[in-house]
Formats: C-alpha cells, structure tokens, sequence
C-alpha cells in the first residue's frame, strides 16, 4: 500500500515545482513561437526570391516590341507586363508596387529606351527610378532588373514583435532580339 505524503515539507515541494514551472514557461514559449514565426519568416523570403527570380527570367524572354504593339494585355507596356507576372508568382507574398522592373544596358545600368516604349516601373519611392538597383555593371549587354521590397513583416515573440523587410532583386541577361 502507498503512503500518502502530507506535511509541510510536501506542501513546499509542490510550490517550488510551481514557481520553477511559472518562470520555465514564458522561455518555452518563446521559444516555440519565435520558431513558428521564423518558420513562418523564412518561407516569405523565399516567394519573394523566387518570384524575382522568376519575373526577371520571364522579362528576359518576352520581346519589348511585343509590348509596343497592342498586342500586351490591358494595354500595359513591358515592364508593366514583368512587374504583373513577378506579383502573381509570388503567391501574394507581393504587390504590384513592391516590386521594380528595368531593362538597362551598359555598365553604367542605363534604362533602354525607344520611342513609344517605356521600360521601367522604377518610379516607387523605395527604388531608384532608374535600374531599380546598381548589379555593378558586370554584364554590360542589356539585361532584366527585377527587385522587390516587402515591408512590415514581424516576428511575433510574445513580449516583442520585431519588425523586418525582405529584399530580393534578380538579374537575368536579355535574350530576345
């Protein structure tokens, strides 16, 4: 047969096991949540660079002077087009103004221009207007810039909420014409 315990020396073993759980507590959660949440985190960062990614190999395949015909949807020029397709593969993770597209030339990252087309959507205030961003003009030929901004994410780690913005940008060398 079990003994039960009683007595003063009981009653303060179960208060210790209390307190040590009460202050135990607040660090495992935080601990899972701040996981979750970076879990969470990680997998915006890679829409957005894989939606850059994919808008910039998309923009290097489709001709410009498709796009200064009628013949883009909506009547919307080429880098409308790219900005368009770089948004929708990105699952939602970005809007149409978070994102920058260029064709450019040149070490200097000139943005192409001829005399009906336009070939930027840089004219958020988050991006240069011309180039979107600097790729140090390695490639000299005419390339897509494609980068992207996303702001106001947090991380939600119960006593704080940090909050982070996620950068990508994507280079691919043009390869139409």
């Amino acid at each position: 047969m079990r003994q039960r315990r009683h007595g003063p020396q009981h009653e303060r073993e179960r208060g210790a096991a209390l307190v040590e759980f009460a202050i135990i507590l607040p660090v495992f959660l935080l601990i899972i949540f701040g996981g979750l949440t970076a879990g969470i985190a990680f997998s915006h960062k890679s829409e957005v660079i894989h939606a850059v990614r994919d808008g910039a190999r998309y923009g290097a395949t489709v001709p410009v002077d498709q796009c200064d015909s009628a013949s883009c949807t909506g009547g919307r020029n080429w880098a409308q087009v790219v900005r368009d397709v770089t948004s929708q593969r990105s699952d939602g993770a970005l809007a149409s103004s978070d994102i920058c597209v260029s064709l450019v030339y040149g070490a200097s990252g000139n943005v192409y221009t001829r005399t009906n087309g336009v070939y930027t959507t840089g004219t958020s205030t988050t991006f240069p207007t011309a180039g979107c961003f600097d790729d140090g003009g390695v490639d000299t030929g005419m390339r897509v810039h494609v980068s992207a901004v996303r702001n106001g994410n947090t991380i939600n780690l119960i006593l704080a909420s940090p909050s982070y913005s996620i950068n990508s940008h994507a280079v691919a060398h043009y390869e139409v014409g």
